[in-house]
This record gives C-alpha cells, structure tokens and sequence, in this order.
C-alpha cells in the first residue's frame, strides 16, 4: 500500500519510523508539482492540506491519483480543495480541532485587542504621545461582556471555554441541541438577527458552505449595538464584506478584529487597511510555535489502523467523492 505524504515544509518527520508498525505500507513525500506528479503513481492514500491544494495542485492530483482512495489533510478546513476539486471515488478526512487551542487564543488576542483600544495606543506610541487621559474613558473589559459564538465546533467550543476565565456571558448559534460547556445558552441560526441586537462581541468560528455564505448579512449587522464588535477567525466568505465596512464607516457598530477576508491577500486600496476601527491578521489563527507533528500523527496512523482493518475512518468530511 503507499502512501503520498505531499507537504513543503518537511513536517512530520516521525512518519517514517511509525509506518514501521504497518506492513507493507511505503511512503512517498513531495515538496513540489513534478514531484507530486511522480510520487502519485500507484499511490492509494494521500496526506496534505488546504493551503497546498491549489488548483494547479489539484490538476496533478486528479491526473495523476488515479489509484487514490483516501486523502487525509492535515488541515481542519477543506474548502480550498473542495474549490479546486477532488479526485472522484476517494474518502475525505480533515484534522479537526488539532489547532482550535491556537486559533481559541487568537480569537481571544482579537477581542482584547479591540476593547483595549491597543490600534490607539500603538499610534499614540508612534506618535510619542503619552494618551492616557485621552484612550483611558473609551477603554473596556471582557469581563461581562456577552460573547455571541456563530459555530459550536471544536474551535467555537475553545473560544467559549477561554472566553470563561474572562468572565464573559456566552450565547452559541448552532444547530446542535446542547447542552455544551462553557455555553450559557444555544439559540438556533434562524435567530441569529434576533440575538446579534444582544451581543457585545459576534463571533464567526462556522464552517463556511452554501447555508453559511454570507450569515454575517447586511441585516444582522444593521442589527447589531453601535457598542459591538465583529471577530472573524473562520472564512471571509461568512461576511458580506460591503455591508460590514459601511458599518465601520459609519460608525454603527464599534469595529472589528478579522483574520480572514473573501479575497486573500486582501487587494490594495480595501477599505478595510484603513479603518481606525478595524485590526486585521494576515489568516494567521492557527499558527503558532507549539509542534503539532505528533498530535497529527496520532490522528492518522489511528486512522491507518482503522483503514488497514477495513473498519470506518474518523474525521470524515466526505464518505466518497461524486
């Protein structure tokens, strides 16, 4: 059986020792499209991610992938791949929650950050100007403030546990039922404009699809306090943009801490780069210092086993592609 572990970084070096424990199972790794191309030949399960899944990579993969049965991304999200397109017949499994502690403290950094007024004090820094007397009044706190989670995930549940030691009243929108911990109350997405009038901090950590593209609507927005902040650490898709950055403009909703937007890098002259209230992250969430190779590893090679027995994967996205 072999195996195509396709990543440009080198990771998961303790791959190959682990195999050792599967007879019969080779790996080939690539780092570029002719090694890819050349390393799919025969090959039945393919590692990689998101990120790597580009249209041009995903033309090799359907070319070349013919033996593909199961493709394994390092990755939570997929929705990259899913654009770009997938070989037909292979199951799809994703490594969801592996980097919600990361993506959690980022969410929190953001929300921080904004109610901390820390892009005013980084210009008055800039500008040498100690602004205490000034920023001090319009400064606030986590603490009390309720926190609206659009997506119960794995990462919408990290954020929600953090957002507990701060104190803070958190509401999810979710089609689950619950109970969850550290959630004080679940309200369906039909009532996500009812309850954005409520929030303090809106929240986006939902998969994007068709039922999510643009949840984050005009309308909820125009809901929203004129106190309120919006945190996008999912997909820039969830949010129609123009109608959030007529908010912004104008001053009806407080600001907002995104890490994502619809078009990646975000083009010259966005309105975005120059608003006083918005903090923007180059879709950075999950990232981080903490090694995640080995708590990867364990997903897949239980997978591995799984697989190798005939018995049904965890973490599947999609049971077979069309």
């Amino acid at each position: 059986m072999k195996l195509v572990l396709f990543d440009s970084r080198d990771r998961f070096a303790g791959l190959e020792d682990a195999l050792g424990a599967f007879s019969g199972v080779t790996l080939s790794r690539a780092r570029d499209p002719d090694g890819l191309g050349k390393a799919l030949a025969q090959a039945e399960i393919l590692i990689t991610t998101n990120r790597l899944y580009t249209p041009e990579h995903a033309a090799i993969i359907r070319t070349h992938g013919k033996s593909l049965r199961w493709i394994q991304f390092s990755t939570s999200g997929i929705d990259k791949a899913v654009a770009s397109g997938l070989p037909s017949g292979t199951i799809v499994t994703n490594a969801a929650g592996l980097r919600a502690f990361a993506v959690a403290e980022h969410a929190i950094a953001l929300m921080l950050s904004l109610v901390r007024q820390v892009r005013a004090t980084e210009k008055a820094r800039r500008d040498e100007f100690w602004s205490r007397d000034v920023i001090s009044p319009s400064m606030e706190n986590l603490s009390g403030k309720h926190l609206m989670i659009v997506g119960l995930g794995a990462i919408g549940q990290e954020i929600a546990r953090k957002a507990k030691a701060f104190d803070m009243q958190v509401t999810g929108i979710s089609r689950a039922s619950g109970p969850i911990a550290n959630i004080d109350r679940i309200r369906p997405r039909s009532e996500l404009q009812a309850a954005s009038a409520e929030a303090d901090i809106l929240l986006l950590s939902v998969n994007h699809d068709e039922s999510t593209e643009k949840i984050l609507s005009r309308d909820v927005i125009q809901a929203m306090k004129p106190t309120a902040y919006v945190v996008n650490i999912a997909r820039g898709q969830l949010v129609d943009e123009p109608a959030l950055a007529e908010a912004l403009k104008a001053n009806k909703i407080a600001g907002a801490g995104l890490d994502v937007t619809v078009t990646e890098p975000l083009s010259a002259g966005h309105p975005f780069w120059a608003m006083p209230n918005v903090l923007l992250t180059p879709h950075v969430a999950g990232a981080g210092s903490t090694d995640d190779g080995a708590a990867f590893l364990k997903i897949f090679l239980g997978n591995l086993g799984r697989w190798v027995a005939k018995e049904p994967l965890k973490y599947v996205v999609i049971e077979r592609t069309p």
